[in-house]
């Protein structure tokens, strides 16, 4: 496929991000905690669309959440696959496909067929965000149990793209609908923005799995945009057809720090953007701590 092997991922991610890379830059990896820590910490990279990371499980036990949880990040190809040492052909077009997906990176996670032997919930699936322009799903479980991490998974995922079909509706649909509500539910179903704000993480990890969710559910992933509060311009609202705010407290119920500014200007231009943000549809996801500060007193 021309793509290139590392014997590190700083080394492979260092290439990704250099003038000249133009093919995949791939790794193995054992896996582990901190092989899966260092995972997520190079697909969060700016420049990790080029990544092609592998992961290897020789011995159980395995679990598949940190591997679905790569969905977070957007355009990328994810895959847990059963393999045999002693017949390990199926190795290569899974290699190959994922190789191939140049939208983004990928992570593939290959599991020698002794250490999920008896485990009846170890599910191979596959996510593969090309399978969306040739209407199929992009989320393919297989295997007669599904695991409940999994099960789970999907049923969210399920659930998101009932809404977004039913209520929200298509662009198609509002084409065929002249009325303001139906034109601007079809708008709604083009594109999204999440914004977040957070001094922890916690609130920006609430709103990658909403962004997930929105890749995998109905919404085209290009669609789909995350981003801290504070780096989306304000005077910009109005352009926007929907609208996902995850919003964290900080100290005595203040906006965290990557919020304060957008939450000032917004305030700033109330009065301006009161009209001109009528259409604009919108949600939000509060995120509280039951030991924030001066719980119990006059002052909370």
């Amino acid at each position: 496929t021309g793509a290139s092997v590392h014997t590190s991922l700083d080394a492979a991610l260092k290439k990704c991000g250099s003038e000249d890379c133009q093919t995949k830059q791939c790794v193995v990896l054992e896996l582990s905690q901190t092989s899966l820590g260092d995972v997520h910490r190079a697909l969060a990279d700016d420049n990790s669309a080029k990544l092609g990371i592998t992961i290897v499980a020789a011995q159980g036990p395995i679990t598949q959440m940190e591997v679905l949880r790569a969905l977070e990040y957007g355009d990328v190809y994810v895959a847990a696959v059963e393999f045999s040492t002693s017949q390990p052909t199926n190795i290569a077009p899974w290699l190959c496909e994922a190789n191939s997906y140049k939208a983004g990176p990928s992570v593939v996670l290959f599991v020698e067929s002794a250490a999920v032997k008896g485990d009846d919930e170890w599910t191979p699936f596959s996510y593969d965000p090309r399978r969306e322009t040739e209407g199929k799903s992009v989320f393919i479980a297989e295997g007669p149990r599904i695991r409940k991490e999994i099960e789970s998974f999907v049923a969210r995922d399920n659930l998101l793209t009932l809404v977004a079909t039913k209520t929200i509706g298509t662009a198609e649909e509002a084409a065929e609908n002249s009325s303001d509500l139906a034109q601007g539910m079809g708008e709604a179903a083009k594109t999204v923005t999440i914004l977040y704000t957070s001094d922890t993480g916690h609130g920006e990890e609430c709103a990658k799995k909403v962004a997930r969710q929105c890749r995998g559910g109905g919404f085209a992933s290009s669609a789909v945009r995350c981003g801290t509060m504070d780096s989306f311009d304000v005077n910009t609202l109005a352009n926007e057809p929907l609208i996902v705010f995850c919003v964290a407290t900080a100290g005595k119920g203040e906006f965290p720090g990557n919020g304060r500014n957008f939450w000032g200007k917004l305030n700033a231009k109330a009065a301006e953007l009161k009209d001109a943000c009528s259409g604009v549809k919108y949600t939000v996801f509060g995120l509280g701590d039951s030991h924030y500060w001066g719980k119990g007193t006059e002052e909370s």
